[in-house]
C-alpha cells in the first residue's frame, strides 16, 4: 500500500506536469510561472523516481549481500545509464542520414565525457558544501579504493582502445575492436560482482523516505519498484528536457547554448541526482561507483554499437572529449593510489575540462 500510494502521487504529478507542457508547448508566449511550475515538477518527479530507484536497488543488494561498489558500479549505473544510451543507439539503428549518424555519434561519447567532467564535479561540489554544513568531517569521500580503481583502469584501459581505434579509421578493426569492447564489460560485469565490503557498509539506513518505504517483502516487489523508479526518471528526465526546450526559445537563449549547457545536465540527471543523494547520507562508495560504473558502461556497450553500425569518423571536439576523460579518470586514479580517500576539490577539476569543451564550441 505504501508503495502504490507514492506511485499515485508521482504519476499524478507527472500527469499534470505533462499536460502543462502540452499547454507550454502551444501557448504563443508560455508564462514564466507555468514554465517554472513545469521545471519544478519535472525535479519532483526526478527525485521521486531516484528515491524508489535507489530504494529498491539497495533492498536489492541487501537481499543478495551484495557490496556496496558492486551495487554502485552494476545496478545502479546500469539502470540510470540506461536512458541516455538508448536515444543515440536508435538513433543509429533506426535514423536515415549521415548528419543523424554524426549526432548519434557525438552523444555516445559525449556521455562517459559527462560523467567523467560534469558529474565528477557535480559530485565535488555537494561534498564540500556537505562539509561547510557539517554533514561530514573532512572535504573528502571515503570510498572503497580497491574497487574504484579497478573501474578506472578498465575506463582507462577501454577509452585509450576507443581513441586508437578512432585514429586508425580501418573498419575492420572497428568491427574487431566492437566485440573486443563487449568482453571487456562482461569481464568488468563478472569481477564487479566479487568486490567485497567493506567494514560498515550496510543497507538499513535508507533514503529520505527510507521510514515511509522501508524493503519490500518480496524480490517481486523489489524489482517492480525499481522499474517504476526508473520510470519514472526517465519521464521526469523527459519533461524537464522540454521545459527547458520552451524556456530557451521564450528566453532567447541559442539552440546552441542550450544543447551545450542545458541539456547535458538533464540529459545525465539520473546519475547526478542519485550520486549525489548517496554522497550527502554519506554513502561514497555506492555514489562514486554509481558514476564510475556508468562510464565504464558507456565506454563500451554503446561505442561497440557505434564500431558496429557507423563509420566511426571523429572530429576535433570528440578527439578533445576522449581525452579530456582519460586525463580526469588519471588524475583521479593517481590520487586515490595515493591518498586513499578522493577529495572534494579533487572532484571540482573535472569543471575545468567541461569548461575547455564549452571555450572550445564557442571559438
Amino acid at each position: 500500500m505504501r508503495y502504490f500510494a507514492l506511485t499515485v502521487v508521482l504519476t499524478l504529478i507527472t500527469a499534470a506536469v505533462r499536460f502543462l507542457s502540452g499547454k507550454a508547448g502551444m501557448a504563443e508566449d508560455p508564462s514564466y510561472l507555468l514554465l517554472a511550475a513545469g521545471l519544478v515538477g519535472g525535479i519532483i518527479i526526478i527525485l521521486g523516481g531516484c528515491e524508489l530507484f535507489a530504494n529498491g536497488v539497495e533492498c536489492f543488494g541487501d537481499r543478495f549481500d551484495m557490496s556496496h561498489a558492486t551495487v554502485g558500479s552494476l545496478l545502479a549505473a546500469v539502470g540510470t545509464a540506461l536512458p541516455e544510451t538508448i536515444v543515440p543507439v536508435l538513433a543509429l539503428l533506426f535514423g536515415k542520414g549521415g548528419h543523424g549518424e554524426g549526432i548519434a555519434v557525438g552523444a555516445i561519447l559525449g556521455a562517459p565525457f559527462m560523467l567523467s567532467t560534469l558529474a565528477m564535479f557535480l559530485l565535488g561540489v555537494t561534498v564540500v558544501i556537505h562539509r561547510m554544513v557539517r554533514g561530514r568531517p573532512r572535504a573528502s569521500m571515503k570510498v572503497n579504493v580497491k574497487a574504484l580503481k579497478f573501474e578506472l583502469k578498465y575506463f582507462i584501459s577501454v577509452m585509450l582502445i576507443v581513441l586508437a581505434v578512432s585514429l586508425l579509421k580501418n573498419r575492420a578493426v572497428n568491427h574487431a575492436s566492437a566485440a573486443v569492447l563487449l568482453l571487456v564489460y562482461a569481464a568488468f560485469f563478472y569481477y564487479s560482482l566479487k568486490h567485497e565490503a567493506e567494514e560498515g557498509e550496510q543497507y538499513t539506513d535508507n533514503f529520505h523516505l527510507g521510514i515511509f518505504l522501508g524493503c519490500p517483502r518480496t524480490l517481486r516487489w523489489i524489482l517492480v519498484q525499481t522499474a517504476v523508479g526508473l520510470f519514472f526518471i526517465v519521464m521526469g528526465a523527459y519533461l524537464f528536457v522540454q521545459y527547458l526546450t520552451v524556456s530557451s526559445v521564450k528566453s532567447g537563449i541559442s539552440p546552441l547554448v542550450l544543447s551545450l549547457l542545458i541539456t547535458p545536465v538533464a540529459t545525465e540527471l539520473p546519475e547526478k541526482f542519485n550520486s549525489i543523494t548517496w554522497t550527502l547520507k554519506n554513502r561514497d562508495t555506492i555514489g562514486l561507483a554509481n558514476i564510475t560504473g556508468a562510464m565504464v558502461f558507456q565506454s563500451t556497450i554503446p561505442v561497440s554499437i557505434g564500431l558496429f553500425f557507423t563509420d566511426w569518423r571523429l572530429g576535433g571536439m570528440e578527439i578533445q572529449n576522449v581525452l579530456s576523460a582519460i586525463v580526469m579518470a588519471g588524475i583521479i586514479l593517481a590520487t586515490v593510489s595515493v591518498k586513499k580517500e578522493l577529495p572534494g576539490w579533487l572532484l571540482l577539476s573535472g569543471g575545468l575540462f567541461y569548461a575547455l569543451y564549452i571555450a572550445r564550441a564557442f571559438v
